[in-house]
């Protein structure tokens, strides 16, 4: 099995796209960098433990005045709530021109990077099709189900890599926009009422990690309807367009009860962590049994098709 992976890896890495793939994504977070740094409007002055106590007085002066609209009145709330905090904890925020805000603005790249992981799982099989090699590597003596699994493994392998590069370039690209540095900070934020106080490391990793669930997903699909189909303009094109158009389907289905076990209303778990579910009454768990089960029927899909067609078919 880890000759087979290997195999898959090597023709993976070997092809020029996989290079180009790794230069555009370094492009984009550069390019992101730059326009936040320079083109976007500066942030107001990151905050000590004295100006927080100057903005909760304000916020103090906010609340006492008359007729505030009740949205506001909750927004206040909130923010001294907030800043109570890190007045209470002796806690610095995160300032806005840092590396680490900048690389905890940039988990939406992960779905810019989905299109390139969609792009290879889908040709991963249905590419072995077009070529007509197929047919030599299923006369190995190996079985059909090795051979897929580590078509889908070597593809994953590929998504880490990128995913890996994504984070390098994120920091390299910090470090020389906004300074070198390695203080720990604490993220701290207010979700659902509950102030939520998570290491910077510990929250990097579960929105990044997060942001990946779905990226493993769309490619798992992307590698099923490739698998099936044997076409893989198909699986690109579908795979993409149900990614950019998941979350408007659950918008304007969403009086419908069912719509919630739809996957779309659940592959986005960074909204979710974030307090901000598409769906009302969608949890964690629900989330999660939803998106299992999703992944072993593509699975299932591609595994029966794939290990009982024949390759004449």
């Amino acid at each position: 099995m880890p000759g087979l992976i290997r195999n898959e890896w090597m023709k993976i890495y070997r092809r020029k796209g996989t290079k180009v793939m790794a230069a555009l994504l370094i492009a984009v977070v550069i390019a992101v960098g730059l326009l936040s740094k320079y083109a976007l409007p500066a942030p107001d002055e990151p905050f000590d433990g004295e100006t927080a106590e100057e903005h909760l007085q304000f916020i103090e002066q906010e609340q006492s005045g008359n007729d505030l609209p009740p949205a506001v009145e909750a927004e206040l709330a909130e923010q001294k709530q907030l800043y109570n905090y890190y007045v209470e904890e002796n806690i610095d925020p995160i300032p806005e021109e840092h590396v680490w805000s900048f690389l905890l603005d940039n988990p939406q790249l992960v779905t810019f990077m989905t299109m390139f992981t969609v792009i290879v799982g889908a040709g991963t099989v249905a590419g072995e099709h077009a070529s007509g090699t197929i047919k030599l590597l299923l006369i190995r003596p190996v079985k059909r189900g090795k051979i897929l699994l580590s078509k889908w493994i070597a593809t994953i392998l590929f998504a880490l890599m990128m995913l890996f590069v994504l984070l390098t370039a994120t920091v390299v690209s910090g470090w020389v926009l906004y300074g070198f540095s390695v203080e720990s900070y604490r993220v701290v934020e207010l979700v659902n009422g509950t102030i939520r106080d998570m290491p910077l490391w510990q929250y990097t990793a579960a929105v990044y990690g997060l942001a990946f669930t779905e990226l493993v997903i769309f490619t798992t699909f992307a590698f099923m309807i490739g698998t099936v189909f044997r076409n893989q303009s198909l699986a690109i094109g579908l795979s993409l367009v149900l990614l950019f158009t998941g979350g408007q389907i659950v918008h304007l289905l969403n009086d419908y009860e069912w719509i919630k076990y739809l996957l779309f209303a659940h592959t986005n778990t960074l909204q979710q962590f974030q307090g901000e579910p598409l769906l009302d009454g969608v949890t964690p768990l629900l989330s999660t049994l939803v998106l299992l089960s999703y992944f072993f029927i593509f699975a299932a899909a591609a595994w029966m098709v794939f290990t009982r067609r024949d390759v004449a078919d």
